[in-house]
């Protein structure tokens, strides 16, 4: 199952412990690909430096940790999708990582349910779809 977490989850999962070991896990087990893009490392990264305090030395490793856990998919064009344009560039990496699940929190992209073949969920929606 090839899956993009945004990065409002890849944040909330930097902060618990069991849920980096988890991800990990699932990872290793061949149950999910991780798929990400430049754009969406890089914001990690100023969120972890700029609302959590982390050095950027600290920031920058974390962010390098989580690009070896991932397939970077590099989008070229990015179409006007949704009300953030910002978001339009995680939409464009989930496209042409072939995704099967983007996990958000962000509620510009949730009310969209489903773009081309990527279905759009929750992190607690796709917590029931690996339980299934």
């Amino acid at each position: 199952m090839r899956i993009l977490y945004d990065t409002n989850v890849l944040v909330g999962m930097l902060s618990r412990r069991e849920s980096i070991l988890a991800f990990k896990k699932a990872i290793q087990q061949d149950e999910i690909i991780h798929i990400s893009s430049v754009y969406i490392l890089s914001e990690v990264e100023a969120v972890l430096t700029e609302k959590l305090r982390l050095t950027k030395q600290k920031a920058k490793a974390v962010a390098r940790l989580l690009e070896r856990q991932s397939v970077i998919a590099s989008p070229g064009k990015i179409e006007r999708v949704c009300r953030d344009p910002f978001d339009d560039y995680v939409l464009a990496a989930a496209v042409v990582g072939r995704v099967d699940y983007l996990v958000t929190a962000d509620k510009d992209l949730l009310v969209l349910e489903k773009y081309k073949k990527v279905a759009i969920v929750t992190p607690n929606e796709f917590v029931a779809i690996m339980k299934s």
